[in-house]
């Protein structure tokens, strides 16, 4: 419970997915408001809750009938409600849709603190990169214009020399490939990452292996960080696999060196 004025999100899940996950990595308190509708099948409630167990925020889910633009409306109008509560310092809208932003300057020119934020990241559009013009190289006619006393020499090579010369082959360096330190560590991440690429396994053991040994037993600085490295959702798909066996990676690492 907190006594005093926190802000509050309010999360269109059918428009930014579960992207919203990075805010539980804010250090601040606050209480998060999400609407959801039958639509909304990519939030796996269950690690939320096991996730959310600390003091810093509170979660909050508004079950929304399914409609067009019904969340839109259940979201406007919960924003209202909150704010006539008067129980928190501000109010953020996380959507990217800009149909909200009418009821928000509303409540900002009344002196309410409410803005909307984004967290699904935007598509780049790709800019068609321009033709480099190649150019044109002069004629004869034309460099004996700008030099008349410069002679022009063609210097043919006397290709039967060049068939006579055998090419030298360079041998190219052999690449030594690099064993990981936690082999073991390694075989138990493909097993519990089938399903991902190799690449990507490979990257989840380099983090593992950075993390501060006073830090390895604190679950939830280990998913913060596989968030920010894998953004949201990949972040959480990956810790939700791992989460299990973290002591026991840690134990074979520890066990090896």
């Amino acid at each position: 419970m907190f006594f005093s004025k926190i802000p509050a999100y309010l999360i269109d899940s059918e428009n930014v997915g579960s992207t919203w996950v990075s805010l539980l990595n804010k250090d601040e308190k606050f209480e998060l408001f999400i609407c959801v509708t039958e639509n909304a099948k990519s939030l796996n409630f269950t690690l939320l809750k096991e996730l959310t167990d600390e003091h810093r925020y509170k979660i909050n889910i508004i079950e929304c009938k399914p409609g067009k633009n019904s969340l839109d409306f259940y979201l406007s109008s919960y924003l209202g409600y909150l704010i006539g509560k008067g129980k928190h310092s501000s109010y953020t809208v996380v959507s990217q849709d800009t149909g909200y932003d009418g009821v928000i300057e509303y409540w900002q020119s009344v002196g309410i603190d409410v803005k909307r934020i984004n967290t699904k990241p935007e598509k780049v559009k790709k800019t068609p990169s321009t033709a480099r013009t190649r150019k044109r190289p002069e004629t004869k006619a034309e460099t004996r214009e700008k030099n008349p006393n410069s002679e022009i020499r063609i210097i043919k090579k006397d290709e039967s020399k060049e068939q006579n010369v055998p090419k030298k082959r360079q041998a190219s360096p052999k690449k030594k490939e690099e064993k990981p330190k936690n082999e073991a560590g390694q075989k138990l991440l493909y097993e519990l990452l089938k399903e991902l690429p190799e690449n990507e396994i490979k990257e989840v053991q380099k983090y593992l292996d950075k993390v501060p040994a006073e830090k390895r037993s604190e679950k939830n600085y280990i998913y913060r960080g596989l968030v920010r490295k894998f953004r949201s959702e990949k972040g959480l798909e990956i810790y939700t696999l791992i989460k299990k066996d973290l002591d026991r990676y840690y134990q074979v690492e520890k066990a090896q060196a």
